[in-house]
């Protein structure tokens, strides 16, 4: 099956793409930085997107990785990086999703996967343009399940707790950030990158053939804690 990972470059996007390689899935990896074996797609371009389907053709799959975070109070956030973080969080899902829609056979089963994160549903102070794109992938990942479905097409959502990434990284070698981050997970640590890759697999494949329109929490428990 020929798959599109989105932010293959690193971080969970990687772990994705090596994860289906190492499991004989055909794999294009996307990202606006590609590394080895990656191709450059710029998921807030429309032109990009066409440019890409019309090179390699119809595919099995996409998982709609690419993304972006910094921190700033809201009072101290521009214009300019609220929208950015727009255009690539939740436009390039959007625009991945259209894309494989239009260019979809008639008749053929595909499935779409997008990370969102569990601020989808826990806000946290600083990160409030972060955290409206990731609620707005969870939304959008129900919507285009239901126009997807009378297609063939599955779209489901992974929301990642606190993973072991490049973008974590400033975090995780804070010792006070890791000691409330294992308090607050049930699990009691950090997850990594291969445990959000295998789900996205269980998603991709027929084995999840009658789950769709839902957002998957990877978090460790996070979620589920109201203490």
């Amino acid at each position: 099956m020929k798959i599109i990972v989105t932010g293959s470059g690193s971080g969970i996007g990687k772990s994705i793409s090596q994860t289906l390689r190492d499991r004989s899935y055909d794999v294009i990896g996307v990202d606006n930085k590609p590394g080895d074996g990656d191709e450059a797609l710029d998921v807030s371009d429309e032109n990009s997107w066409n440019s890409l389907f019309n090179t390699i053709g119809p595919v099995g799959g996409l998982v709609n990785c690419a993304g972006i975070r910094t921190r700033n109070l809201i009072v101290d956030t521009t214009i300019e990086e609220f929208e950015r973080h727009l255009k690539v969080n939740l436009t390039g899902t959007w625009l991945g999703i259209r894309t494989l829609f239009r260019n979809h056979p008639e008749g053929e089963l595909a499935s779409i996967v997008n990370i969102a994160s569990v601020n989808a549903v826990i806000a946290v102070p600083g990160q409030a343009h972060y955290v409206a794109t990731k609620g707005g992938v969870a939304s959008l990942t129900k919507a285009a399940a239901i126009e997807g479905a009378p297609m063939g097409i599955r779209v489901n959502a992974i929301a990642p707790g606190a993973i072991r990434t490049p973008m974590t990284e400033e975090r995780l070698i804070d010792p006070d950030q890791v000691a409330w981050l294992e308090g607050r997970v049930p699990q009691g640590r950090v997850g990594e990158a291969e445990e959000i890759a295998s789900v996205a697999e269980f998603l991709l494949s027929k084995e999840s053939s009658y789950i769709t329109g839902t957002t998957i929490f990877a978090d460790g428990g996070w979620t589920a804690n109201g203490v």
